[in-house]
């Protein structure tokens, strides 16, 4: 992103969530009011854990979120809670695109889809995403690893994590509730 340069909100939105572009986080973080305007409507959200308190990178990791409220996020969107199913549908083919694919998406066997978004700090790592299944169910996933900076430990546990949640849910078959006699 050049300076002076014209950008959309939609191009914005997609560099945040496809290359993890700072500065398109905070151009719209801006955009929407600031931090102050964004943490109260988190918490209006429900979403307790989340917080913004540092421009990005934020590498002492003073702004805080938790795989709970992602989730919640995540559902809440899904189910059409806070944006329009057009807005929704666009929301999800944008991640889509994510070009990280080194954590959830490995877990995943290829026929898989995933809309989902990273984050990494150095000593934390996650993502948070829908995922489709060949067989239709569909469901969401959102794994954190705190670690040494930049050890792979921490994205091998969320691929192992990822991997173990898909094999779970490729073999799981409800059971019928039982009727009372």
């Amino acid at each position: 992103m050049g300076i002076n340069n014209k950008f959309t909100a939609l191009e914005v939105a997609r560099k945040m969530i496809v290359i993890s572009d700072n500065t398109a986080t905070e151009m719209l973080v801006k955009q929407m009011g600031g931090k102050e305007v964004l943490n109260k409507r988190f918490k209006e959200w429900g979403m307790k854990n989340t917080e913004i308190n540092n421009i990005l990178p934020d590498l002492e990791g003073t702004n805080k979120t938790s795989s709970e409220d992602l989730s919640k996020l995540l559902a809440r969107i899904e189910r059409g809670d806070l944006i329009s199913a057009r807005s929704r549908d666009r929301l999800i083919d944008i991640m889509e695109g994510t070009r990280t694919r080194t954590l959830l998406p490995q877990g995943l066997e290829k026929q898989a889809n995933i809309a989902h978004k990273t984050g990494d700090i150095g000593t934390i790592i996650g993502d948070a995403g829908i995922i489709d299944m060949p067989t239709g169910k569909r469901y969401i996933g959102a794994v954190f690893a705190e670690r040494a900076y930049n050890d792979v430990a921490g994205r091998h546990l969320i691929q192992d994590i990822s991997r173990t949640v898909y094999q779970h849910f490729k073999h799981y078959q409800p059971r019928p509730v039982p009727q009372p006699i």
